[in-house]
């Protein structure tokens, strides 16, 4: 879901113009990162708590070149989920998808299915 759906999602929860709901959304992430910017977490019962976490300097590779470098320290955005969205999402079944087996071949994505080139020959068997 990216911002427009979200905004879309709540307007069909509440009777409120989107115009107004895109102007919470945006005081709302606004905020937010204001308070990250202080280093001040903001901690939404029941959902999760947003913080900066600092990142000590480390070893690393770059990878085109093979060389060894350091990372320098850095400060990151986190997010620690809340115990009730953890259980809510643990509880809920996952959708089934209901293309037929025939639709939902050779889509690609994640996961390894489908995907380009098909099955391996089986070796041995002629």
């Amino acid at each position: 879901m990216n911002k427009t759906e979200l905004i879309d999602a709540i307007a069909s929860k509440i009777e409120l113009e989107k115009t107004k709901i895109s102007l919470v959304v945006n005081a709302l992430l606004d905020t937010v990162t204001e308070s990250l910017t202080k280093h001040e977490p903001v901690t939404l019962i029941g959902f999760g708590t947003f913080k900066v976490r600092s990142r000590k300097a480390r070893k690393g590779v770059n990878p085109q070149t093979g060389k060894e470098m350091t990372i320098p320290a850095a400060n990151v955005p986190a997010i620690s989920f809340g115990d009730s969205l953890k259980r809510s999402v643990a509880t809920k079944k996952k959708e089934k998808n209901f293309l037929a087996p025939s639709e939902s071949k050779g889509k690609g994505g994640k996961g390894g299915k489908g995907g380009k080139g098909g099955s391996a020959p089986k070796k041995g068997k002629k």
